[in-house]
């Protein structure tokens, strides 16, 4: 465990004075204060619980871009050390994975922290009173944080396997697709795509919190689709944590051809 902690620090430690660490800080403040100072423009009469769908569903379709990038850039560190002797070497080696994982995560918990929280208080500014309440946004950081899980893992193994540039472009289908699926063409195959997995599951958390916006009828229909979606996202994120694993565990560095 020691080791595990000494590791995850010494990842914070090779980003802390990079782009990395920036994006991190910087998006989710510019995107929430660009959210509140619109709401705060608007002439439109939307209501408090549609402002924070559509905030939440706008996070999420930018995820799969940032993250992308940010996995990226941090495995093409490890290539410019040396082609990733540095974590070939460890001597547990699962390890050095682990910790990339791990430090990505925080960060995007941090990140999220940010975003969410600057928004919930403009959003409690805008309506001089409290709107949702702390423990209600904490779950929301919580299930933005979690469904993004498989994401990060997937952009990590592209990232070592064929680069930052493939991780990037993959990020880019990501959100397109990821925009498309909290429309109506997302009710068939939305559950299915990990991109789509945040903002289906997110979409529908806050509705079903919030059961006066909703006909009984349909609120049925709106848990099956949050139990299910919350189902398929843990299962294809244990699958895929585990198959990486077995990858990491046979790579031996990306080729130089």
């Amino acid at each position: 465990m020691f080791t595990f902690i000494r590791l995850i620090r010494s990842d914070f430690y090779k980003v802390r004075h990079t782009a990395i660490a920036w994006i991190h800080i910087i998006v989710p403040i510019l995107i929430s204060l660009l959210f509140v100072a619109y709401y705060a423009s608007s002439t439109a009469t939307v209501n408090n619980v549609s402002k924070l769908v559509l905030y939440t569903q706008v996070l999420s379709i930018g995820f799969p871009l940032i993250i992308g990038i940010v996995c990226g850039m941090v495995v093409e560190q490890e290539v410019d050390a040396g082609n990733f002797q540095e974590l070939l070497m460890l001597k547990h080696k699962l390890l050095g994975f682990l910790s990339k994982i791990c430090m990505m995560l925080l960060m995007a918990f941090f990140s999220v922290v940010i975003a969410v929280g600057i928004f919930g208080l403009g959003l409690s500014i805008l309506s001089h009173k409290s709107v949702f309440g702390a423990y209600f946004y904490g779950k929301i950081i919580l299930i933005l944080l979690f469904s993004q899980i498989f994401l990060y893992i997937l952009h990590i193994l592209c990232s070592f396997r064929f680069g930052a540039g493939a991780s990037i472009g993959l990020g880019i289908a990501e959100s397109l697709v990821a925009a498309l699926m909290v429309t109506g063409l997302g009710d068939l195959v939305g559950r299915w795509l990990p991109c789509s997995f945040g903002g289906r599951i997110i979409q529908d958390y806050i509705i079903l919190n919030n059961t006066n916006i909703i006909s009984g009828k349909f609120q049925k229909l709106y848990v099956n689709e949050f139990s299910t979606a919350i189902y398929i996202c843990v299962i294809a994120t244990t699958v895929l944590f585990l198959i990486s694993l077995l990858w990491y565990k046979y790579f031996e560095g990306r080729s130089e051809n």
